[in-house]
């Protein structure tokens, strides 16, 4: 089973409303006593963008707040599938979907299908332009691409049959409904996801019971069904049913 790092990440494209929103949620659930991990904050200068997003993937919670914007940026999208990668993706997420989201209707999410897939032809016909030896790290990028585009059309779809209700919602009740649903999955047992059955942790922490055969004498001791002993002669006896001949040639 998946270990989620136990943290709580938001994912968001930057600027106007998406930053907004970002800073209202950030400011509420931190007057509850949730940090939340944020890029801009936490980052840090020359810290790895991609490892920073790797981590939002594997996160435990992740606040998304999905817009136009979010669904067409790369790295946004990259955090999304790397989310839902890692398992649990309806568990792990927590919503805020704006209004420039077209997400509820099949058609417009058809367009998000389209958008990704005209980006891949796009850097596909670019790379043509150049030797392959040339393209350190563009492959990654249409890597990437792909996985965009193959699974954008299976979240968008998981995504608008959630009730995430709308943002005037979630403000007007100062984002209580995020934080209450946030609190409960964070009260769940991290260990649960460690992995190992009951059966084996009861092997692990069993106490071996002491051997029913197990004799010491003339100063010797015993050890399970093995008795490492010796006599006053100094004689030295190391293993099961062993007898000590004082006779010396």
């Amino acid at each position: 089973m998946q270990n989620y790092e136990q943290a709580v990440f938001i994912s968001y494209a930057w600027g106007g409303e998406r930053e907004e929103i970002v800073n209202k949620v950030d400011e509420a659930l931190q007057s509850r006593g949730i940090k939340i991990t944020r890029d801009k904050r936490d980052l840090g200068y020359k810290g790895s963008i991609k490892e920073f997003m790797e981590r939002i993937g594997q996160g435990n919670c992740v606040i998304v707040i999905v817009s136009d914007k979010y669904l067409k940026s790369p790295n946004c999208m990259f955090e999304l599938v790397e989310i839902a990668e890692n398992k649990q993706f309806h568990d792990r997420i927590f919503p805020i979907v704006l209004a420039d989201a077209d997400i509820y209707d099949p058609v417009k999410r058809i367009g998000y299908v389209k958008y990704w897939e005209d980006k891949r032809a796009e850097l596909a016909e670019a790379m043509k332009t150049l030797d392959p030896a040339n393209l350190q790290g563009i492959r990654d990028d249409m890597d990437m691409y792909d996985r965009i585009r193959d699974k954008i059309s299976g979240l968008t779809s998981t995504l608008k049959d959630m009730n995430t209700l709308t943002p005037e919602m979630h403000q007007d009740a100062n984002f209580s409904h995020l934080y209450d649903a946030i609190e409960k999955r964070m009260k769940k047992n991290p260990s649960a996801d460690t992995g190992g059955t009951e059966e084996e942790a009861g092997r692990i922490n069993a106490t071996p019971k002491p051997s029913d055969n197990v004799t010491a004498n003339n100063g010797s001791t015993a050890v399970g069904n093995i008795q490492v002993g010796g006599n006053l002669t100094g004689n030295i006896v190391i293993g099961n049913n062993n007898s000590i001949n004082d006779n010396k040639k």
